[in-house]
């Protein structure tokens, strides 16, 4: 995989350098009349690692990534409970951003054991953000998710996220998503969760769909809408989508962003990166 920009080059290099298989998953975000797909995320098991100098080696790559200091400290506070930690950059039309985020699945596992039915929200990842070339441009994200929600629901959520009639058309664009998704699988299958950060008005949402097993061709009319909402030249949009046309269509993620501009994320094609054979 080659990657061109000299931050994201980083991340890789500090994920290699461990040794272990990481999972592996791209992305482009539909925002302000742009299309951004210099988008990634590296995801690592800790277990991978070993024990005793586990906590050691992810905080030296955060450091080595510029982490801010006051995010370090919470960091490292939460990382005993997490048991995935994920790596991962954005290009944007002005600068870059770094992501750390800590995944606290097994906590839940453990908490829901023999609960019945619908459980309560739960946080699943805190998400730690910040400018590549200015660390005190930062956001701390907390992402909730809601367990076993109906296709109904899931579309009465994020309904509320999108209000408004400038919002109409990314709204639509994630229930007819929603719709096409209720063919192929079970709500059970579908994992909503909602996004808000710290001191910032942002709010959005994250569905993922990948066990709904669609390519992204199979839902091309919606990303060429999109790219009609977002004004987004047929050439620039198909010169990020032809090359991965055929991979899986895994996340959508969208809502409302600090400067309140919706925008659409499509995440795809995660891959598991076999470092020991």
């Amino acid at each position: 995989m080659k990657h061109h920009d000299q931050p994201g080059q980083l991340i890789l290099e500090l994920v290699d350098a461990l040794g272990i298989d990481y999972a592996f998953e791209r992305s482009f975000k539909f925002s302000g009349n742009a299309l951004l797909g210099n988008r990634f995320l590296l995801a690592i098991k800790k277990t991978r690692i070993g024990e005793e100098k586990r906590h050691g080696k992810i905080i030296g790559i955060c450091e080595r990534m510029g982490m801010p200091r006051e995010f370090l400290e919470a960091f490292e506070e939460n990382l005993p409970e997490a048991d995935t930690v994920d790596f991962g950059f954005e290009e944007n039309k002005r600068d870059g951003v770094y992501k750390v985020y800590l995944d606290f699945l097994s906590k839940w596992k453990k908490g829901a054991a023999g609960t019945p039915g619908e459980c309560d929200p739960f946080v699943m990842f805190f998400g730690y953000k910040w400018d590549t070339r200015d660390p005190g441009k930062r956001a701390l994200a907390k992402y909730v998710w809601y367990p076993s929600l109906s296709f109904e629901r899931i579309t009465e959520e994020f309904s509320k996220i999108f209000q408004g009639r400038k919002h109409l058309e990314p709204l639509q664009i994630a229930k007819d998503l929603m719709a096409a998704v209720s063919k192929k699988t079970t709500h059970d299958h579908v994992y909503y969760l909602e996004v808000t950060e710290e001191n910032t008005p942002r709010r959005s949402f994250d569905i993922n769909i990948y066990k709904a097993g669609l390519q992204l061709k199979q839902v091309y009319p919606l990303l060429a809408r999109t790219c009609e909402h977002y004004s987004i030249p047929a050439e620039t949009f198909h010169g990020v989508y032809n090359p991965v046309r055929t991979k899986a269509f895994g996340h959508l993620s969208g809502g409302i962003s600090r400067e309140g501009e919706d925008f659409l994320t499509v995440y795809y094609g995660l891959q598991e990166i076999v470092k020991n054979q």
